[in-house]
């Protein structure tokens, strides 16, 4: 089915609508039929494993950041390369992946004892409440909760060890039935309980209430991103732990076992911005997710428009400063680009192959779209008023003048030194 043909179509979420009529990921972004389960192998961070090729691509990422930390170049100093460092070492002492799932950091069931005094007696919007304050108390920088859509669980987990992909079932599927528990099978097949009908879903922020982006694409801008991760680790495993210690099923993920960011959606948490990554209205792309799938019977958000689609139709802020034209100028499509695409869903397609390609170049992850994102401002009451603007009024115009003011700040700009990062007047 084609972008044109759209609107005379329903897909099978607009026919079927939540019941307590809330807005899913798969209305707000028009999942056509075809739609078919992501497979992980087709990621890009996975490709970048087994495939040859993109390895060897990849692998020239740290010999350049050498490169640029020999000749000096801002952005690159030992307190960058030490900022990184450190933030990857707990990472590393956790044994947690970002992407494996079941590892030691994400492992699917765990030995901790339930409470002595069994499940407590709750309704979902107190245990939405009770797993919130919990997920705060232990980390987490914004929380929410969904109803699990399965089209983003992934078709197949990609093993990092065996660069194969095993299949992801559920427990009502025919030859699984007798999975209460999350398992992995002799065969490498994995099995969700089709109990497991709630997401938490976790942001946390990079840099903070530190502009840390205005240093992408340097190593200090990736460093700050590796915190993210490195305060994510912690957080996902003690809250998985916490509903575990409830008496419920919890599997902890990071960027494994299903997507992100529509599920982040569901939980009413942002929306896909053109530079494909989740834009938050409140610190817009400056942060990770994570998600812990469970049995615990939560209040799911829903979908929130906060009108970041129209904004990002008029900001087109992060196109020219990405090197390999990997974001488009275009409007949305059902069309991938390439495999490490998902096809039939309503968004902006990023060219993940430039993307990395481009990050090589560098030095670094980059992030230089995060910095140019007009979304992307530190903590702050003066940014309140054109957003209500752009919540609640999709003019073109408006937004355009937005834009306009935000160039005329001078924010998204490159230009910092590392020693305005490390050397605070506070």
């Amino acid at each position: 089915m084609k972008l044109g043909t759209r609107r005379h179509s329903k897909s099978r979420s607009e026919e079927n609508p939540t019941k307590d009529g809330r807005v899913t990921a798969a209305e707000m972004y028009q999942v056509q039929d075809s739609y078919v389960r992501f497979n992980q192998k087709d990621h890009m961070g996975s490709q970048m494993v087994w495939d040859a090729y993109y390895k060897a691509e990849r692998d020239k990422l740290k010999d350049k950041q050498r490169l640029l930390m020999e000749k000096g170049r801002v952005g690159y100093e030992s307190t960058a390369w030490g900022l990184d460092s450190a933030a990857d070492s707990l990472l590393s002492l956790m044994d947690f992946s970002k992407s494996q799932p079941d590892a030691k950091a994400t492992a699917w069931q765990s030995e901790l004892e339930p409470s002595p005094v069994g499940r407590p007696e709750t309704s979902p919007k107190e245990a939405s409440q009770i797993v919130r304050k919990a997920a705060e108390l232990l980390g987490a920088d914004q929380v929410g909760f969904a109803e699990l859509d399965r089209r983003w669980v992934y078709s197949h987990y990609f093993d990092a060890e065996t660069k194969e992909a095993f299949p992801i079932k559920f427990s009502d599927e025919p030859g699984y039935e007798q999975h209460d528990r999350p398992v992995r099978l002799d065969d490498g097949t994995r099995v969700i309980p089709k109990e497991m009908k709630y997401v938490v879903v976790m942001l946390h922020e990079w840099g903070k209430d530190l502009d840390g982006t205005e240093h992408a694409p340097t190593l200090l801008a990736e460093g700050l991103s590796t915190l993210a991760y490195a305060r994510m680790a912690p957080t996902l495993w003690m809250v998985a732990e916490f509903i575990r210690g409830l008496g419920y099923n919890a599997i902890p993920a990071a960027n494994d076992t299903g997507l992100s960011i529509p599920l982040a959606i569901d939980a009413g948490l942002g929306q896909v911005g053109r530079h494909g990554m989740l834009i938050n209205p409140k610190v817009g792309a400056r942060c990770r997710i994570s998600k812990i799938f469970t049995d615990l019977p939560l209040e799911p958000a829903g979908a929130v428009d906060s009108g970041i689609t129209e904004f990002c139709n008029a900001c087109l802020k992060c196109v020219p400063k990405c090197g390999t034209k990997a974001i488009t100028t275009g409007g949305r499509s059902f069309d991938a680009i390439d495999e490490s695409n998902a096809t039939g869903v309503l968004t902006w397609k990023l060219d993940a192959k430039k993307c990395m390609t481009f990050q090589n170049r560098v030095g670094s992850t980059c992030s230089t779209c995060v910095r140019r994102c007009a979304w992307t401002k530190p903590p702050s009451r003066k940014y309140a008023i054109p957003r209500f603007f752009i919540r609640n009024f999709r003019w073109i115009w408006l937004n355009k003048t937005w834009i306009w003011l935000d160039d005329l700040v001078g924010n998204g700009k490159f230009d910092k030194k590392s020693n305005d990062f490390w050397v605070s007047s506070r």
